[in-house]
């Protein structure tokens, strides 16, 4: 149907109209549960029959995906090469759904294949871009959902709105993707399928209680505006990242205000100062003739074990890689 409709088009609309035409196609991204070779394998595997199933016989042969062959066999139907090379072709670019209303997570696990889905927008426009041979794409529907009790208060779909377009942007200027376009869903709340109105997806809040259905703009509509007004996300000056290298002078350190014992409810500080030995073996050096103000209280012999236990945390998350020129540096622990 989609097939002859594209034809039709071609031959009597589009010399006029100089028109583009093309089928939505839905599509989750799924992941591999394990780093292996027959995870990945299933993972295409997934996608090519949610998103294959439609999209290589439009931008590839003609014909189903050779692993829905393999699995379904003759539950498919057969085509003749020249079914094939009616079907081949006929989409002037690749439009792409993707969203809640189009998420396994939300209804059926089976197409999976023991593997894991992820809302990554990127990966899914970089496999279309390598799968298909780097068709234009076009978001023609992407959003997610909240609650159906949210009003127009929306942080959630704002979220996920901005973490979308971002994914779109990332896609078009580290990943070399054609992406041409990006569309919203939806524009306002409504019937969502096996939801009902359960969730709601529109940027405009519907109160479905009124006599005239009112409708207000949420939160997430105002971002979306402000995207668009802007075209994307401009850099500004106070949000570039800085780059480059403290003086060599400056001074690092870490800090502890209390040190909690695993053992009793009761916290205290300890007195004494320590070199750290940051740039070599990591150790801590106790200075034996500096000592913090008093505390009032009694020194404790786990004192000196906890100090060491909560330094090593700093280490875990690799501040060593800071180049210190190896030297010695002071943690002061009051």
């Amino acid at each position: 149907a989609h097939a002859a409709a594209w034809h039709l088009y071609n031959r009597h609309y589009r010399p006029r109209q100089q028109g583009k035409l093309s089928m939505a196609l839905g599509s989750h991204w799924i992941k591999p549960r394990r780093t292996r070779l027959e995870s990945l394998r299933e993972c295409q595997c997934s996608l090519d029959h949610v998103l294959g199933w439609f999209a290589r016989p439009l931008f590839t042969d003609g014909e189903y995906p050779p692993c829905m062959r393999e699995r379904l066999g003759s539950r498919l139907p057969s085509f003749t090469q020249e079914e094939r090379e009616q079907v081949r072709g006929t989409a002037d670019f690749f439009a792409l759904s993707h969203g809640a209303t189009l998420s396994f997570q939300l209804i059926n696990d089976s197409l999976k294949f023991g593997q894991l889905e992820d809302l990554d927008l990127r990966m899914l426009l970089y496999w279309i871009n390598a799968e298909y041979d780097k068709p234009p794409i076009f978001v023609v529907q992407s959003g997610w959902y909240v609650l159906g009790n949210t009003k127009t208060e929306d942080p959630k779909h704002m979220f996920y709105l901005k973490r979308f377009i971002a994914e779109a942007l990332k896609s078009i200027i580290t990943d070399g993707v054609n992406v041409i376009g990006y569309t919203a869903w939806s524009l306002i709340d409504g019937f969502e399928w096996h939801r009902e109105y359960g969730i709601r997806c529109g940027l405009y809040y519907v109160d479905f209680n009124t006599p005239d259905m009112k409708r207000e703009p949420k939160t997430s509509a105002t971002f979306y505006r402000n995207v668009i007004h802007k075209n994307g996300f401009p850099e500004i000056p106070e949000n570039r990242p800085a780059q480059g290298m403290f003086p060599c002078d400056f001074a690092w350190g870490v800090s502890a205000t209390s040190i909690q014992v695993e053992t009793t409810p009761t916290q205290f500080a300890d007195p004494n100062v320590y070199l750290w030995n940051i740039s070599n073996n990591g150790e801590l050096i106790k200075l034996e003739s500096f000592r913090a103000p008093p505390s009032h209280r009694a020194t404790h012999c786990a004192d000196y074990a906890i100090i060491r236990q909560q330094v090593r945390l700093p280490n875990i998350y690799q501040l060593t890689n800071f180049k210190l020129r190896n030297r010695y540096k002071v943690l002061y622990a009051f």
